[in-house]
């Protein structure tokens, strides 16, 4: 029964007559406000093209150009920041900070990227490839949705949609040498921020949209990773105990808490370990959440082919 009960609160939480939920896409109250700051997705993985880089994409504005809050541009007054902790405190070390001027029309905004010592890393303008001080590319576009999940989870097979295909995000894709980040086991997330604060973060898939209580789901995109086991970690227990049971939410808890990428740079292994960007995450965390009552939505794949080569990411739609 609690299978079943976690499906359909599953399918409610991401059928896309409420907005498309999934991954972390508008996994807030507050989020709608603004989409160009609503952060969707994180993957790191290892470079397909040399192992000693990895590559790092965030990517923000779901539905970009459908929803009227999501027009396929970076907020001016925004700041989007990729935090990197080397020792295991889930507090950043090293950080890449992302500044966008004013969109124009069709025109290219500027970028500027600042480390966690406020020094300058890059600059350049968004659709092009820049070049960052130290080694290593990044690009801020318009991008095909790489996100792949089918809501109907209960479905037969026989109609199974990826809710996601179709659709397109802005990302901001980072290549840089491993070794930037001063170690190599690292946790990895994203955060942006406005005027008013913290604004989004995200780490893991789906660790707000389907484990954090309704109430509480803005309080904790407004928070810091290093609390979240205390914040946090008695909702999120209940929630996979509801899902699944107390041994499989007291062993979980502390794997997806705090919410941030665990990543090994040395290994090519996808996720638990980053994400890469043809990883199934809605399979493997259906297994895990209801101790494989569910193992997967059926749909394997993204819908449009991702790149061998930087960005990586699939032209947008």
């Amino acid at each position: 029964m609690r299978i079943w009960k976690f499906a359909a609160t599953l399918c409610t939480c991401l059928t896309p007559l409420i907005g498309l939920q999934a991954a972390d896409h508008l996994d807030s109250p507050s989020v709608a406000v603004d989409g160009r700051m609503d952060l969707n997705d994180l993957y790191a993985f290892q470079s397909p093209e040399n192992p000693d880089n990895t590559v790092i994409i965030a990517t923000v504005n779901p539905r970009a150009g459908v929803l009227a809050n999501s027009p396929g541009s970076f907020n001016s007054r925004g700041i989007y920041t990729i935090h990197i902790d080397n020792n295991g405190d889930a507090v950043s070390n090293v950080s890449f900070s992302f500044y966008f001027s004013r969109a124009r029309g069709n025109r290219p905004q500027r970028v500027i990227v600042l480390r966690e010592n406020n020094r300058v890393a890059a600059s350049g303008s968004t659709g092009r490839t820049i070049n960052v001080r130290g080694g290593g590319k990044l690009i801020a576009d318009l991008y095909e949705d790489p996100f792949f999940f089918d809501s109907d989870v209960l479905g037969s097979g026989a109609d199974q949609v990826d809710n996601f295909a179709g659709f397109n995000v802005t990302a901001i894709v980072l290549e840089i040498p491993s070794s930037t980040f001063g170690g190599q086991n690292v946790g990895i997330w994203a955060t942006t921020r406005d005027r008013g604060g913290q604004f989004d973060r995200v780490g893991r898939p789906a660790i707000n949209t389907v484990l954090i209580p309704g109430p509480r789901k803005d309080e904790f995109n407004q928070s810091d990773p290093a609390d979240d086991l205390a914040d946090f970690g008695a909702d999120v227990e209940a929630s996979i105990t509801g899902l699944s049971n107390a041994t499989n939410a007291m062993n979980l808890t502390p794997i997806l808490l705090p919410d941030i990428l665990t990543f090994d740079t040395s290994s090519a292994g996808g996720f638990l370990n980053g994400r890469r960007l043809e990883d199934d995450v809605i399979d493997a965390e259906l297994n895990l959440l209801t101790a494989g009552g569910l193992t997967g939505d059926g749909i394997d794949e993204n819908d449009a082919q991702f790149l061998d080569t930087f960005p990586y990411l699939a032209a947008p739609n």
